[in-house]
Formats: structure tokens, C-alpha cells, sequence
């Protein structure tokens, strides 16, 4: 579409001869004999460029540039004023006002055509800018989209995980299990659980995987269901053999089913996702526990009459590299001790200073609780951790799971 071009001019031969010019330029021109009826045309049909006299009768030249720059025109319109004065307090009165060039009276043909020019390049890069501006918020439209349905997604996401874990403090067998759960994201990579093996055994494991969001939370929950003695099928803490009485399976020891575990779970070389969890067993009957540890933090042991301290070597995470064995570590808990498994999320969590929390600090706060209902630890536990993180987020999952004999 051609340029199109209005002239503001009270005196009728300057303005016949500016139309006259313009047109030989070969733009589409029209006129008008002061500011008001420059400004009615301006609300009515598009214009690209206003060349006005500053002086007028009714409303002048600076009137109208004032007007068209405070209202909310089709498209930015470009103005140039012609004066018969030409010094610096006009130039600058004019700029002051709105205009985008300033020309002093008679112009030139030449000088006319240089100035729309001039014009038409800053135009254009006005109609570049809005085209970009268009498209940028088309795409920002489509991505706000496309993140309320993943968020939707993940929040769905979210439900399932959450209902694969235990939904409130219980009581198995005379052992007390409570917890600290906080992910980072929707979905999460920290995954753990508590069971009933049998009429003897109670089970536990606290599990993470390596990395965040959607691709570890997908293999935590994969992992809670191969860890799940309700699952025959796949569950690798039983092993279920086709004998007429029962018993029909017999119980998986920690060492071999994390080994198991780690046979069957191995990494991809391009994503190397590999998870540390930590496995145990407590015998109801006399408290005898045996826990395998495979690259999780070590559990925190507090029994009565001793201090807090840490159990077990690490181990290896599961995943990383095929054949390895594991070990186990054998202790006895009897009434009123207590064990906690967690993720490194509580005690490499960084506070503004970027210090970590620390196993010790996590010691400290199991000793200064130790006579405290198992509830109320695990809230002090929770309120110091958001102290010293300094906000209610955190930048890897959150989990403890608390074990005490009743």
C-alpha cells in the first residue's frame, strides 16, 4: 500500500505548492487547511505521515502533534513541522511535543523527499517491530497454552505419584512410621514406602532418582511398583515359588534385591538415569534389621542412651554399572529407638550463604528431639528446614521417612 501523506497547512498557496511537490514524488496526498480538520481526518483514514505548519489558526502544528501522540491511532504516525523560525528553542519545543523532524520554511523538493525518506525507514521499522511484536505474542499465547495443559498434566501427574505413597502415619506390628515428604517440582524424583512382608517382617526403602521433573518422577513411580509386595508379579522383595502349601514365596534378603535391582534397572548411556535408595527389613519378632544401602545417604540411628549416629558405608547408586554386590548392615532396635532414612535433599540443602544442612546439623536436631512425640520432631525437623533454606522452596526433593519401635 502506498505511503500515504497529509498536509496541515492554513495558507493555500504553500499548501496547492507542497501537494504539488509531493505528488511528483509519487506518494498519495492529502490536505487540510488547519489542525482540527487534519485531526478529523487522522480518526477517519489511515495516514503514515503528517507534514504541518506550526502556526495556524484554531489548533496549531504543536496541538496536533501533542493530540496524534496521546491518542490510540491505527498505526504510529510520523510528523514533520515546518516553521519560518529555525533556532534551538523550536527544535526543541517541537521534538517536546511529539514531532519526529523539523523543517524550516521554504523546503525544497529535494529536502522534502530526503526528510520522507527518512520517514518511511523509521515506518518501517515501526511495522518490522509490530509484525515481531505480533508474532512474539501469538507464540507467547501458544506456550502459555501448551503450560496449562503440561501443568495440568504434571498436577494429574502428581495425584497418581502421591497416591502410590503411604497417605498417613500408621502403626505396623508395634513399629511407628511418619514422615517429611516436599518435592521440588509437581512430580518428583524421591519416591519411599513402608509394608507388611509378612506376618514377621516389615519392609521400608526410601529411593531417589538422579535429576528432576518428569523423567525421574516416570521412574520413581515404575519403582514403587516393582517394589510393592502386592505386585506377584514383579515385585523383587518376594520370591513366589509354585510349591501346594504355603508358604507360597519366600523373602528376598536387602543385598540381593537391591542387586537384583540394579540388573534390571540399568542406565541408558545418553541419560544415565541412576537412583540411590536405601532397603530394610526389621524382624517384629525381636527388632533384628537388616538394611543395604546403595549410594543413599546413611540412615541416622538414635537409640536409648546414645547418641545420634550415622550407619551403614553408602554403597553403590543402582543403574550405573552392572555386577555389583552390595552389603548389609545388621543392627537390633528395641522399644522407644528410632531410625530415620532421607534423601540428600535435606542435608545438602543451601542457604543464602551457601552452606548445606549437613547430616550433623540433621543429628543435632534428632538429639534436641529425641523426647519429642515422633510427630512433633518430624515439625521441628520441617520448620528449621525452611529456616534455613529462607523460603518454602527447594531446589531437589525433600524426604525423610521416621521408624520408631513402640
Amino acid at each position: 500500500m502506498p505511503i500515504q501523506i497529509l498536509i496541515v497547512e492554513d495558507d493555500k498557496l504553500t499548501r496547492n505548492s507542497l501537494c504539488r511537490i509531493i505528488q511528483k514524488l509519487d506518494y498519495e496526498v492529502m490536505t487540510a487547511s488547519d489542525g482540527l480538520e487534519a485531526w478529523n481526518i487522522l480518526r477517519e483514514k489511515p495516514v503514515d505521515i503528517v507534514i504541518t505548519d506550526w502556526m495556524m489558526p484554531g489548533m496549531d502544528g504543536l496541538e496536533l502533534c501533542k493530540r496524534i501522540r496521546s491518542a490510540d491511532l491505527r498505526n504510529y504516525v510520523y510528523v514533520i513541522i515546518l516553521t519560518a523560525q529555525g533556532g534551538k528553542k523550536e527544535l526543541i519545543e517541537a521534538i517536546d511535543a511529539g514531532a519526529d523532524d523539523f523543517a524550516v520554511k521554504p523546503s525544497t523538493q529535494l529536502e522534502l523527499s530526503a526528510r520522507i525518506k527518512a520517514g518511511k525507514r523509521i515506518l518501517k521499522l515501526q511495522s518490522d517491530l509490530k509484525e515481531q511484536n505480533e508474532k512474539l505474542s501469538k507464540s507467547n499465547r501458544k506456550l502459555n497454552h501448551a503450560y496449562s495443559v503440561i501443568k495440568k498434566d504434571l498436577e494429574a501427574g502428581a495425584k497418581i505419584q502421591s497416591s502410590l505413597l503411604p497417605q498417613k502415619a500408621s502403626i505396623i506390628a508395634g513399629i511407628s512410621f511418619d514422615w517429611i515428604f516436599l518435592p521440588s517440582e509437581f512430580v518428583a524424583g524421591d519416591v519411599f514406602n513402608y509394608f507388611r512382608l509378612d506376618e514377621n517382617h516389615v519392609g521400608f526403602y526410601v529411593l531417589d532418582v538422579a535429576g528432576h521433573g518428569i523423567p525421574a518422577a516416570m521412574l520413581s513411580v515404575t519403582l514403587s511398583k516393582a517394589l510393592s509386595p502386592a505386585n506377584t508379579q514383579e515385585c523383587l522383595l518376594k520370591q513366589f515359588m509354585p510349591v501346594p502349601e504355603p508358604p507360597y514365596y519366600k523373602i528376598i534378603n536387602p543385598a540381593t534385591a537391591i542387586k537384583m535391582l540394579n540388573e534390571r534397572f540399568q542406565a541408558d548411556p545418553e541419560t544415565m538415569q541412576y537412583f540411590t535408595i536405601v532397603y530394610g527389613i526389621i524382624d517384629i519378632q525381636n527388632g533384628e534389621t537388616v538394611i543395604t544401602q546403595a549410594g543413599h545417604p546413611c540412615p541416622i540411628l538414635l537409640q536409648k542412651g546414645t547418641s545420634a549416629n550415622l550407619i551403614g558405608k553408602g554403597g553403590f547408586p543402582v543403574g550405573m554399572l552392572p555386577n555389583i554386590d552390595y552389603e548389609e548392615q545388621e543392627i537390633v532396635l528395641n522399644r522407644g529407638d528410632r531410625l530415620f532414612a532421607f534423601s540428600d535433599g535435606i542435608t545438602e540443602c543451601i542457604n543464602s550463604k551457601q552452606q548445606e544442612f549437613s547430616p550433623e546439623r540433621l543429628m543435632d536436631l534428632v538429639e534436641e528431639g529425641r523426647n519429642f512425640p515422633l510427630r512433633k520432631l518430624l515439625e521441628l525437623i520441617e520448620h528449621r528446614l525452611h529456616q534455613w533454606k529462607g523460603d518454602n522452596t527447594f531446589e531437589d526433593d525433600v524426604t525423610l521417612l521416621a521408624i520408631e519401635i513402640t
